[in-house]
């Protein structure tokens, strides 16, 4: 990493372009996030109906949970979950669908390899085929194949606005009703002048096709771009920027600023309907 980085105007040294783009230090105590994950997540499972590990492709993380719904012709909640496309299993992700699930929505948490074992186009292709199983099958499940929401958190949401921007094959732009990104990464440029490229491997030849700064959404779903106030400054501006993108493609956008919210604490705000970011979802879904 170089000694002094500038990104879009602004100067830092290597330690605090470090924090920007690393949210794990701007969060002085973050020992129970995975337990309190973990947790929730068996609390979601204990309380639902569910299906887990099930096959959306040959690999052995290629698989998604499920929360079917009560009744048919719901609406459809995939889930992405972050991680920095290194860490995370939608196990382990479970809780942050159980609102939605509660409410009547078909929930899927979808799972995909991580690096360094695969790069992130391999990634982005897996939430592609794994989104087109969701569409293939969702009325198995309770769900409208028609009436299908996205949220994704951190990578996640980068994935998210990938596939608004490619196109998934398979499954109709029209399917998609809307999306909802939470605390994403959008520009992969300094995310190659941090720490976290030595598992993620980026090369220069990946930063412009990987981010979706560069690719508006093609698809005309509504979107929630959302991030927390507690969150680094350059991580606000990412919501900031990619929701300027998403508004010259054509795009309705509405963003959010969570009062007090981290990078993690927004992503538990899911599992309480009464905060903010679910309010304005379940309301997006037609739940609330």
């Amino acid at each position: 990493m170089a000694d002094s980085i500038v990104y879009l105007g602004n100067i830092y040294d290597a330690d605090e372009f470090e924090r920007q783009f690393n949210p794990r230090l701007m969060v002085e105590d973050d020992g129970g996030i995975y337990e309190r994950r973990n947790s929730l997540s068996e609390a979601a499972r204990a309380a639902r109906t569910h299906e887990l590990g099930v096959a959306y492709g040959a690999g052995e993380r290629e698989v998604v949970d499920i929360f079917p719904a009560e009744g048919p012709n719901a609406p459809v909640l995939v889930y992405l979950h972050g991680g920095y496309w290194r860490m995370g299993h939608a196990r382990e992700n479970n809780y942050a669908v159980r609102t939605f699930a509660d409410a009547g929505a078909a929930a899927f948490v979808a799972t995909y390899d991580l690096c360094p074992d695969v790069g992130l186009g391999t990634i982005l292709d897996q939430t592609k085929r794994a989104l087109a199983w969701v569409h293939d099958h969702a009325a198995e499940y309770g769900g409208d194949p028609g009436n299908i929401y996205l949220c994704g958190h951190s990578a996640g949401a980068h994935l998210t606005a990938m596939c608004l921007a490619d196109g998934i094959p398979g499954l109709p732009d029209s399917a998609i009703s809307g999306a909802c990104l939470i605390s994403g990464i959008y520009d992969l440029e300094p995310v190659s002048n941090i720490s976290i490229n030595d598992d993620l491997k980026l090369e220069e030849k990946d930063l412009f096709p990987l981010s979706p700064l560069n690719h508006p959404p093609t698809m005309r779903a509504p979107m929630l771009i959302a991030c927390g106030t507690a969150e680094s400054e350059e991580w606000q501006r990412q919501s900031r920027l990619y929701a300027a993108v998403a508004r010259s493609g054509g795009a309705v956008v509405e963003e959010l600023s969570v009062e007090g919210a981290d990078h993690y604490s927004i992503g538990f705000d899911l599992t309480e309907p009464e905060k903010p970011l679910p309010r304005v979802l379940l309301s997006m879904m037609g739940l609330g």
